[in-house]
């Protein structure tokens, strides 16, 4: 890998252990076994750093969000064919999409102007998606982010809350998938039945 790699690999490596608040300069540095210097000269400091790892997060998660639209008919596909999709690309990436979901909401003012546009772009694919199906009474902005949100929240739950237990162990990522699905095509309640 270039310095540059490693400094990338290391920094989304780190900010996604601890946090982008917890890590230093000199741990990244530590870390990727390149000269503190180096990161201001390829990434222009941490925040720019940040910023390459929430791009890279969001041109993987476009990518999945149009194979998912491509593959669905209806909503009940749209759910199973996300559900794979996005989970499969976010083990392939773990550590960049840990931080991308922990900064998409997180309103951090160095890439506020990334994950606006990034949902903006999200919800117009889905909007067309919901034309092309026959769905027209599209929700207001707010509820829109709402429910991209709540959607995001369900199928990287255990990313964001159990550390990725269940979606990086092979023995339980397919439950862990069907679990998934069935909330987001039935709801809960439908699993106790």
């Amino acid at each position: 890998m270039t310095k540059k790699e490693l400094i990338f690999t290391a920094g989304a490596k780190l900010f996604a252990e601890r946090s982008y608040d917890a890590v230093g300069i000199r741990d990244i540095a530590n870390e990727s076994g390149v000269n503190s210097a180096m990161l201001s000269y390829y990434y222009a400091g941490k925040s720019g750093l940040l910023r390459e790892i929430f791009i890279q997060f969001t041109v993987l998660l476009l990518e999945s969000k149009k194979e998912t639209l491509a593959k669905s008919t209806d909503m009940d596909s749209l759910s199973v064919h996300t559900t794979r999709i996005f989970l499969t690309a976010a083990r392939a990436n773990r550590n960049i999409y840990i931080v991308g979901l922990r900064e998409l909401n997180s309103n951090r003012e160095e890439i506020r102007d990334l994950s606006e546009a990034l949902q903006e772009r999200v919800w117009n694919q889905f909007s067309i998606f919901l034309e092309k199906i026959g769905i027209t009474n599209v929700k207001d902005e707010h509820e829109s982010d709402m429910i991209f949100t709540t959607i995001m929240g369900t199928i990287f739950s255990d990313y964001l809350l159990g550390g990725g237990t269940y979606i990086d162990d092979d023995a339980n990522f397919e439950k862990y998938i069907r679990i998934v699905t069935t909330i987001l095509q039935r709801g809960a309640s439908q699993l106790w039945q």
